[in-house]
């Protein structure tokens, strides 16, 4: 007891709420994965709608366990949406409520306020009672195609809740939510968190839980189970077998442009997404290409334009091309289907240009077929006032310039080398002594492995930070070979031999790990994976010292001996 005699384990009291909105959904194809399905993507219901004992009516729960009588209802604190948006500011769209499945919405009930058995008046004849929280799942990080989605959600305790039906009735928008019995007051869900995944060896806490009355069965079962077995293994519930959403796109336009580079149009044939938001596009937006014979090519590529209904590919066809975009230009037909997946970009924390106060000199060096990377960063900077957009622009000749239309004649200096001129980094990125405030400059660079490296060289030397620079390559050949070693997969325990001819990234997709991977060279980061124990021969540039301490990037970095990793 405390000093004022208030036993500080007491969750406070709900106030009075109110039904802000109420959801159904019916089980469908998901995730872009084949075979996968789920009822996650609930819709609005208007007016009066009946709560039976299994649930409102019209909702379907595809998951065996989430059709017991102790899930009829999901709860989601509406609050911690922006919790997430600062979390995954990359992912802000995905955000909104209803994207955890959520049947019901109020704006006071959370974590913290309710309690195991807590039972509720909900309208003016139905009666619900909490059972547990929700525990996350695989289907969670395809839902927002991040496959660490489901442990970040577990780790924050952002997990929403469950509710039994004791009592039917109809329910509307505008219902009252009112608390009508309290019967463990000392076990808040927040705190039934804490037992459940940090202080899980409390076998005192563990053992009072399983006895609690009105705990769901489910639950009763896992805490009883821990107290006779020990702890549960958590893997398989949050990862899954996790892939890569690859759906089918055909090819209904091929164009050449110059001699060396045509424009590729490729449109869905049958798109699974959710909204119009899901099919935009981000900053600097790439997409990975599956195609060939046996679909033996693994290619990724900027998107000039469009989104993922109906995207524009400018490719290059490659002077020392491993087959890849050799296929793409003498095979592929309109006509012709591949498989795509939306790339996702390496986490650096570029200063976006809307912020205030923002940047306001933006460098462009491209070379080649690098133009791609940056058309749409640069139509939206121009649309932004007091911001100075320069592009420059290395090519062999005036006649190989792709997508030059697309850049503003103004801004941009062309350095053809048949005409004798030299792209000169020297010259083009300021030096601290040059500007009044460098921390207003980003710099961003995208095209052979040769520029790459001179505008990070010299972008180092002048303290440039990450947050200030961008580089794109996803043309370059990365070999990731060396001496054999062993990788073991820290959720499973899974031993996987690298042989010397082999990449890790490769190692672990043909394991059906799925890992993403863009520029194959180690410039890009999209590949990391979490390096729990061992040593590391660090290959690629897209890691900061500090990072490779806990990261590798599994394209072109090589463990020694045996590594723990975590994917």
């Amino acid at each position: 007891m405390g000093s004022l005699g208030i036993d500080p384990d007491l969750a406070p009291l709900p106030p009075k709420d109110v039904v802000v909105g109420i959801r159904t959904g019916k089980i469908r194809p998901f995730g872009g994965v084949k075979g996968l399905f789920s009822a996650i993507n609930k819709q609005p219901r208007d007016g009066k709608i009946q709560l039976s004992i299994p649930g409102f009516v019209g909702d379907e729960r595809q998951y065996i366990h989430h059709k017991s009588l102790d899930n009829a209802i999901h709860q989601y604190d509406p609050r911690h949406y922006a919790a997430w948006k600062k979390l995954l500011p990359e992912r802000e769209h995905k955000f909104k409520i209803g994207a955890f499945g959520e049947n019901m919405t109020s704006s006071y009930l959370t974590e913290e306020n309710l309690c195991v058995g807590d039972k509720f008046r909900l309208g003016p004849e139905a009666i619900i009672q909490v059972t547990m929280l929700r525990q996350p799942c695989y289907k969670l990080n395809h839902r927002f195609e991040y496959k660490k989605m489901s442990n970040l959600i577990q780790k924050t305790g952002y997990t929403g809740w469950y509710y039994r039906v004791l009592k039917e009735g109809e329910v509307q928008e505008g219902d009252e939510i009112e608390l009508i019995e309290r019967i463990n007051p000392r076990w808040s869900l927040t705190r039934l968190h804490h037992i459940l995944y940090t202080d899980s060896n409390n076998l005192e806490a563990v053992a009072e839980i399983s006895e609690l009355e009105g705990l769901s069965n489910e639950f009763r079962i896992l805490f009883r189970n821990r107290l006779s077995k020990g702890l549960e293994n958590m893997g398989a519930r949050l990862l899954g077998n996790f892939a890569v959403p690859w759906q089918s796109y055909k090819l209904i336009q091929k164009t050449p442009l110059t001699s060396r580079v045509q424009k590729f149009i490729f449109e869905a044939e049958d798109l699974t997404t959710d909204s119009e938001e899901d099919l935009k596009f981000g900053r600097f937006p790439h997409v990975r290409l599956r195609f060939g014979p046996d679909a033996k090519f693994t290619r990724a590529y900027s998107v000039v334009s469009g989104n993922l209904q109906r995207f524009e590919l400018g490719i290059a066809k490659d002077d020392n091309s491993r087959g890849g975009s050799l296929f793409l230009h003498d095979d592929l037909k309109v006509g012709d289907v591949v498989e795509v997946a939306k790339g996702h970009n390496a986490t650096i924390p570029i200063i976006a240009h809307d912020q205030e106060p923002g940047p306001t000199r933006h460098i462009f060096i491209l070379g080649g077929i690098g133009v791609t990377a940056f058309i749409g960063e640069i139509k939206s900077l121009l649309k932004k006032e007091s911001t100075s957009v320069e592009v420059h622009y290395a090519v062999r000749s005036r006649e190989e310039a792709a997508y030059l239309s697309h850049l503003p004649a103004e801004n941009t200096t062309v350095y053809a080398k048949s005409e004798g001129r030299r792209l000169d980094i020297d010259s083009l990125i300021p030096s601290p002594e040059d500007c009044r405030d460098c921390s207003k400059t980003l710099a961003y660079c995208c095209g052979p492995s040769s520029l790459l490296n001179a505008c990070r060289d010299m972008t180092n030397k002048l303290g440039y930070p990450r947050s200030q620079t961008q580089y794109e390559d996803f043309g370059g050949v990365g070999t990731g070979t060396g001496e054999p070693f062993e990788a073991e997969i820290k959720a499973t325990g899974q031993v996987l031999k690298v042989p010397r001819e082999k990449s890790l990234l490769e190692i672990l997709n043909e394991a059906g790990f799925e890992v993403d991977s863009s520029c194959m060279v180690g410039n890009c980061g999209t590949c990391t994976v979490d390096l729990c124990k061992g040593k590391v021969d660090h290959q690629g540039t897209a890691l900061e010292d500090e990072q490779k301490e806990t990261s590798m990037l599994s394209c072109v970095s090589r463990g020694k001996g045996r590594i723990v990793i975590d994917c």
